[in-house]
């Protein structure tokens, strides 16, 4: 499916937000970043998806309206509740909705509505690796692939060794993958093996669709803290995860927090029990911040506690001053929610997701017509055996 947006709604060539010296050193860096090509800033607007027919003809509203950016350098978390519409946001701004929903927004990648498919790589949440192969052959396989025809096989062979150190696998590179018959390598080392399979072409902007999934926390901490080193060289790095331990949620540049759709917070990780605190529902000391956050939005917890007041087993609620226990989800959600429309924070957002648009859009008109984005990248016709 194609990704259906509007048309820019930002006009201007940017001139207009560099008013001062911090507002010209971030439209430099802009620039800077995009003449380097290193990595994608990526915004999107007014993103909204629906599906039709959904139960008696109904429409359902999986996405209402996010507004959001991505900037190089920093890994940016999707977080909330099953069914909140993480993995649905995850795949419209990558390009992998189905096709029987509708999308609606605008989404920009450096300025353009075009996806840049090979500047841009998709870890699913599903190891897909073939169990007799050890990792350097699966790497080397997949190199063989797609990088290009008029690389020697020692050059290849560098690369292999480069991506292999990149993503700690040096310790198990000779041991088979393994499968339901074969001993071979851990959750967490499949895990960076599909993602090391990913980054071989170098790609400027990674997904990621829950990549600690079934980790144990020492392997979600390693795993989390390669896709942060990977950020850091310069790549946009946007990741869906469920429920993060207070190690890895502090690994995370920036949060985006979801539920039924709606956008909690988006924002500064290291602001959002700020945030939950000045709308009422302070993180308790001791507490995981991102098992807070969940446990405020999370309606499954109201069907929860009803089921066991049916069955008896919750005789007596006793009243407390804690919110999380006088009010339900479905109230705390809603607060939050307007409380973020309303806040500093989700205009200093607009201000910047308007920012970029313009900066990129003066920066395009002014460079020659080819560069490198138009030219057919290296590997773009070639096979991704992770996929086979």
């Amino acid at each position: 499916m194609e990704i259906e947006v509007a048309r820019n709604s930002y006009g201007g060539t940017g001139k207009n937000f560099c008013d001062g010296a911090s507002s010209c050193a971030y439209q430099d860096k802009v620039a800077s970043d995009w003449g380097g090509e290193r990595g994608v800033y990526l915004v999107w607007e007014d993103l909204t998806v629906v599906l039709p027919n959904f139960g008696n003809g109904h429409t359902k509203r999986l996405l209402q309206g996010l507004r959001g950016y991505a900037e190089p350098g920093r890994i940016t978390a999707i977080m909330g509740p099953s069914g909140s519409g993480k993995s649905t946001l995850l795949d419209s701004l990558a390009g992998r909705l189905s096709r029987n929903v509708i999308m609606s927004g605008t989404v920009l990648f450096n300025g353009k509505k075009r996806r840049l498919d090979a500047g841009v790589a998709y870890v699913t949440q599903e190891d897909v690796l073939l169990g007799t192969l050890t990792v350097r052959e699966t790497i080397t396989y997949s190199a063989n692939l797609r990088l290009p025809k008029t690389m020697t096989k020692g050059e290849i062979d560098d690369v292999v060794e480069a991506t292999i150190m990149e993503m700690g696998l040096q310790e198990c590179s000779d041991r088979v993958v393994g499968n339901w018959h074969l001993r071979g390598l851990s959750g967490g080392e499949k895990k960076r093996l599909s993602i090391a399979l990913e980054i071989l072409t170098r790609p400027r902007l990674l997904f990621l669709d829950e990549p600690t999934s079934g980790l144990d926390s020492a392997s979600a901490f390693f795993v989390i803290q390669t896709l942060r080193n990977i950020a850091r060289d310069g790549r946009t790095v946007i990741s869906s995860i469920h429920q993060p331990s207070s190690e890895v949620f502090a690994l995370f540049d920036d949060l985006f927090l979801l539920s039924s759709g709606e956008t909690v917070y988006f924002g500064d990780a290291k602001m959002a029990v700020e945030f939950f605190a000045e709308a009422g529902f302070p993180c308790p000391r001791r507490r995981n911040p991102s098992d807070h956050f969940l446990r405020c939005i999370n309606s499954d917890f109201d069907v929860i506690t009803a089921t066991l007041k049916g069955s008896q087993r919750i005789r007596d609620v006793p009243n407390s001053a804690d919110p999380l226990i006088n009010l339900a989800t479905a109230e705390i959600k809603a607060r939050l929610v307007e409380k973020y429309r309303r806040s500093n924070i989700s205009q200093k957002v607009k201000a910047k997701v308007k920012d970029i648009s313009a900066i990129l859009k003066e920066t395009i008109t002014e460079r020659p017509v080819h560069n490198k984005f138009d030219e057919k990248p290296f590997g773009s016709n070639m096979l991704n055996p992770a996929a086979c």
